[in-house]
């Protein structure tokens, strides 16, 4: 049922502009996350075009990210908080990871914080929902389906870096979905 509503939700208007991947003009993102955290809860949000992995990572450079590659995934990271993206020829990415590191309390504040922005420059759909998803997980680890992403929420302490998780995958995704 979820997955029929998602793919009819957005408006048949079809964005294609050439700035829709964010990386070129810059200016109407700098209001994205508080536009991008309340969307679901004022209204329905845009739908944004899937990117490729490349134009993902496109995107967070753009913005002062530092990105760059390890083995199946690119890492874009500023600060604490990062994003991996499953390098592959998928239409958009078929793995998406979210990070925050340090204490698990202040990791999920940040991870919080870092969603919405991060979920638009990737150009998830439907971002909100899963930003209002995360918010509401308060630590607890946890997962849910939004539209035709599997998303899962996790925190590690015992590691070398601690921090909290977001993960999303593609469940359309049919062959090399994951790392080998």
């Amino acid at each position: 049922m979820a997955l029929g509503t998602a793919a009819c939700s957005g408006s048949k208007s079809d964005d294609n502009k050439p700035d829709a991947a964010g990386s070129s003009n810059g200016s109407s993102s700098s209001t994205a996350p508080s536009s991008g955290a309340s969307a679901s809860s004022s209204g329905p949000e845009e739908k944004l075009p899937d990117l490729t992995a490349a134009q993902v990572v496109t995107a967070f450079a753009g913005k002062g990210y530092q990105c760059s590659t390890d083995e199946a995934y690119q890492t874009c990271a500023q600060g604490t908080t990062s994003i991996q993206v499953l390098i592959g020829k998928q239409p958009r990415p078929p793995v998406i990871s979210l990070q925050a590191t340090g204490v698990a309390a202040e990791a999920t504040t940040k991870l919080s914080d870092f969603a919405p922005q991060a979920l638009e420059l990737a150009h998830v759909n439907p971002r909100g929902q899963i930003a209002d998803w995360l918010k509401q997980q308060q630590g607890k680890a946890g997962q849910t389906t939004a539209g035709n992403w599997t998303v899962e929420f996790s925190t590690e302490a015992d590691t070398d870096q601690p921090g909290a998780i977001l993960t999303l995958t593609d469940k359309l995704c049919k062959a090399d979905c994951g790392a080998e």
